[in-house]
């Protein structure tokens, strides 16, 4: 693969594989070596239409993290780095929607594993249904199930503070 196109690819999608490690590993040092070794793996083996790469790259991040979690058996949390969080215009209001997104993404972090990694790949992910399935190793249906199930259970946890 051309250096130059993969560099693209890792513009485009370093940020959300980052959010989304993050919300698996709970550790930032973890997150940026899941997004490393990700793109690493890209580098090294796929090939194809971008419409692929994206869902692939979170697909890797996930096996990658589920390997790390056999070897070590252990979870910690690290709040996420707030420059990535910045809003653009008026200062009270940007502290008032950072404050929302900082109270959504607590109550995330707070769901069951399997909902925080649905929720975190459709959502800050940007994934389609059918991608996300692929990158859970369910099918299309089952994401959509577990996904209007975890929004309920987010739901539940947001009602009175947002």
């Amino acid at each position: 693969m051309e250096s130059n196109r993969l560099e693209a690819i890792y513009r485009r999608y370093a940020g959300e594989l980052y959010l989304y490690a993050f919300s698996l590993c709970q550790e930032r040092a973890g997150a940026e070596d899941l997004v490393s070794e990700a793109f690493c793996r890209a580098l090294l083996s796929l090939d194809g239409t971008e419409e692929s790469w994206k869902g692939w790259l979170f697909k890797v991040c996930r096996n990658l993290w589920l390997d790390q979690c056999r070897r070590r058996k252990r979870l910690t949390g690290e709040p996420p780095d707030p420059e990535r969080l910045v809003g653009e215009s008026d200062l009270l209001e940007d502290l008032l929607r950072e404050e929302r997104r900082r109270t959504v993404y607590r109550a995330v972090q707070e769901l069951a594993p399997l909902d925080r990694e649905i929720i975190t790949l459709y959502y800050y992910g940007g994934l389609p249904l059918k991608e996300v399935g692929t990158a859970m190793g369910i099918t299309p249906g089952a994401a959509r199930t577990m996904l209007c199930r975890a929004r309920k259970k987010l739901k539940g946890r947001l009602e009175g503070m947002v």
